[in-house]
């Protein structure tokens, strides 16, 4: 079944983690006779659970190449919670076996899509010699589309849009009848157009990113933009104060001339935090986060015009044509944006020296070590403890220091 190898590794990966809800298992399982015994418990807990079939499959892998060569068998726990929980737990899992057995290959067991996600998590570390997967009771396409789409429902990224947009539209519904159905249309374009150019990824990953210290040059940037954001949200509420003094009730013409006095002063104290980033990264000579200060910039000018003229649209000031028009145009301009800049990114990268420094998942786990760049196919070289050589994009690098972080 497999490549041969002195020293294989039969693995397998309980990604939710049913060994430890269920059975009380901690992973991770490793031998012939603690995975039995983990099987047996988990199987007696829930006879329908796929997980206990899969190490059996696994063992009995064990025995069969066991006869050819040198083998192994551990079952791998994740988190119940999954996502970055599950992988961080699993990869953990990984290099302690694979720092005590030291495996020259590996066959990977799997019982579906959830655990099939973690083939590159685990090729990153050791070789996979075999994928074998098992299918119990469910068809094999059905199983997939239901990780699919409950998988990724408890992803909060995924959630806000499935559940938060009907929710926000009853709301708006029940607030303001029929009107409510407008100002929910043009919320939903408006976010569409925002996912559609990427700003909303940008937007969640520069909150998280952000980060201040009184010792920074940017500090008195972000200093003077609070104010200025206080100021915003009570220019807003100070409009919809003097409308409702003048008898108008429609919520849509008050959401609208909220967003506008709002947007007076917004922008600018976003773009100040923006601008002493920009500073803080000369200062630091990190100069390869410019081109991403430049995306974040054209991306908050951008959505001003867009809310802006959106509102406009609401108050009868604009014709739906023109903010139509204005739309095209917004996420035309950024997309080139995006492009060139992302571009002028790789070329930064690319000149820097980068060989002989280590190389991190953003969860935290070692991919390998920098051997070489590929300045013309843009890619990075990267040399696993195992031997193994793996070429990334350029583009995947997420930040530069004594050691790289990269997507993955």
């Amino acid at each position: 079944m497999a490549t041969k190898a002195h020293r294989l590794l039969i693995l397998n990966i309980d990604v939710d983690d049913d060994l430890y809800e269920k059975a009380r298992v901690k992973g991770p399982v490793v031998g012939r006779k603690a995975n039995i015994e983990a099987a047996t418990k988990l199987a007696i807990a829930d006879p329908e659970d796929p997980d206990a079939n899969a190490i059996f499959e696994a063992v009995k892998q064990y025995d069969e190449l066991g006869k050819e060569t040198n083998v192994e068998v551990a079952t791998l726990t994740g988190s119940s919670r999954l996502g970055y929980h599950a992988d961080k737990e699993v990869v953990k899992q990984l290099e302690k076996v694979i720092t005590d057995y030291k495996p020259e290959a590996c066959v990977f067991i799997s019982d579906g899509a959830t655990d099939e996600q973690m083939i590159p998590l685990v090729q990153s570390r050791v070789k996979i010699n075999s994928v074998k997967t098992i299918t119990i009771k469910q068809a094999k396409e059905l199983e997939k589309t239901y990780v699919a789409v409950f998988e990724k429902l408890k992803e909060p990224h995924y959630a806000r849009i499935v559940f938060g947009l009907p929710g926000l539209a009853l709301l708006l519904f029940a607030l303001s009848e029929f009107l409510g159905l407008k100002v929910f249309v043009g919320l939903l374009g408006a976010y569409l157009i925002i996912k559609a150019t990427g700003i909303e990824e940008m937007l969640w990953r520069g909150a998280s990113n952000f980060s201040f210290s009184f010792e920074k040059l940017g500090f008195i940037f972000y200093f003077a933009a609070i104010p200025l954001a206080a100021i915003s949200v009570w220019l807003g509420m100070a409009k919809v104060a003097a409308m409702q003094t003048t008898g108008v009730t429609n919520l849509a013409r008050l959401a609208a001339a909220f967003t506008k006095d709002f947007l007076l002063l917004m922008p600018v104290a976003i773009l100040l935090i923006v601008l002493g980033k920009v500073i803080e990264a000369i200062n630091e000579k990190k100069k390869y986060l410019l081109p991403t200060y430049v995306i974040s910039s054209t991306a908050v000018i951008l959505l001003w015009l867009i809310l802006n003229n959106a509102a406009d649209w609401v108050l009868g000031t604009m014709s739906f044509a023109d903010f139509f028009t204005t739309i095209i145009l917004a996420v035309a301009a950024m997309v080139l944006v995006v492009y060139l800049a992302k571009a002028f990114k790789t070329s930064i990268i690319a000149r820097m020296q980068l060989e002989g420094k280590d190389v991190y998942t953003e969860v935290g786990s070692l991919l390998g070590k920098i051997v070489g760049i590929n300045r013309k196919q843009e890619k990075i070289i990267l040399q696993t403890e195992s031997g193994r050589k793996i070429d990334l994009p350029i583009d995947r690098i997420s930040n530069i220091g004594e050691k790289i972080i990269v997507q993955y």
